[in-house]
């Protein structure tokens, strides 16, 4: 553990934990990191919700916390009263990557974060993570994540239940067809019918598409990925948070309907945030993916792309996020 006060500006405390996951884990793969950022402030009242935040392919948890001003979630956020909780995948940032990285499947990596969630969960609702307040047993316990990472915490809330509400940015369900042949798309329909078979097909796609199971991808300024020009400092910070992509979860990602079986069990409140020009398109469609859900917020940032995080725009997102996270919380409380 790698405690960090809080400054005299009132800046939150952080802490950086690993989590073992050895037991659930590939071999290799021991333990993975996450960084817990207290809410901000002296004198801060205990946090009413925490967000478990999980980055998209190739990137790690420095996507939701760009050391530019003003281009971190994680600050706005426990500026706002929550505890946020930043975590790196299995093999991506400061966790542990398997000895084969090709076992890292969708269904793989769901259980191993899903373990890695209840144990820091249980580490912080104990005190145990210095310089951090207790949570309450009663704060809500939110998933928000981006891209790949959304596919990963939809298998999460499937697996287990863990979250009282998913935040999924840049997701759509509807995959990339247009980057997939006939045998790809085909693949989805045995989720439904062969887990087991699903799984392979997955690997075994993913190793026709990548000489590597955990390929580190070039970061450039896609229109795709980012609407507007970015700042050069921003583009550098996005350059640097930069981590191996899973790629068997990010070719999962490509797949249309290889969630469906996941998404059609999460029942919880789901906030959905696409840009304008996301690669997440036929954004009013994206809802339907979550039939047993009663509670579906669909929210589309005016002229973004896919990274949410480093478009104008930006605070707007954040602030309907926490927004929506702060309901939710005082619902459950």
């Amino acid at each position: 553990m790698e405690p960090v006060a809080p400054d005299a500006t009132g800046a939150a405390a952080r802490a950086v934990i690993r989590v073992n996951v050895s037991d659930v884990a590939p071999p290799g793969c021991e333990e993975l990191a996450l960084e817990v950022v207290a809410p901000a402030g002296a004198g801060q009242a205990p946090a009413r919700a925490a967000l478990f935040c999980f980055p998209g392919g190739g990137m790690s948890r420095g996507y939701f916390d760009l050391p530019v001003p003003g281009y971190s979630f994680a600050e706005f956020a426990s500026r706002r009263g929550f505890l946020v909780v930043l975590a790196d995948h299995p093999g991506a940032g400061d966790s542990d990557a398997p000895d084969d990285g090709w076992t890292l499947t969708p269904s793989v990596v769901a259980s191993i974060e899903v373990a890695a969630v209840s144990r820091a969960l249980a580490r912080l609702r104990a005190g145990d993570v210095d310089g951090v307040a207790a949570l309450p047993a009663t704060a809500a316990v939110i998933g928000v994540a981006h891209s790949m990472g959304a596919h990963l915490v939809i298998g999460q809330q499937a697996l287990s239940r863990r979250y009282d509400g998913l935040v999924l940015l840049g997701w759509g369900g509807h995959g990339l067809p247009q980057y997939l042949d006939a045998a790809d798309v085909a693949i989805a329909e045995l989720d439904r019918t062969d887990p087991d078979a699903f799984a392979a097909a997955l690997v075994a796609s993913a190793q026709r598409r990548h000489d590597h199971p955990l390929p580190v991808l070039a970061r450039g300024r896609s229109a795709l990925l980012v609407a507007t020009v970015m700042p050069d400092d921003v583009h550098q910070a996005l350059v640097d948070a930069r981590a191996p992509l899973l790629a068997v979860v990010g070719n999962a990602t490509l797949i249309p309907g290889s969630t469906r079986r996941a998404s059609a069990a999460v029942d919880v409140p789901v906030f959905l945030g696409v840009g304008e020009n996301d690669i997440a398109t036929n954004h009013r469609l994206i809802p339907s993916e979550f039939p047993a859900s009663r509670d579906i917020t669909l929210f589309v940032l005016e002229g973004a792309g896919h990274n949410q995080n480093v478009e104008p725009g930006r605070h707007e997102l954040w602030e309907r996020v926490t927004s929506w996270a702060d309901q939710l919380a005082s619902r459950r409380s």
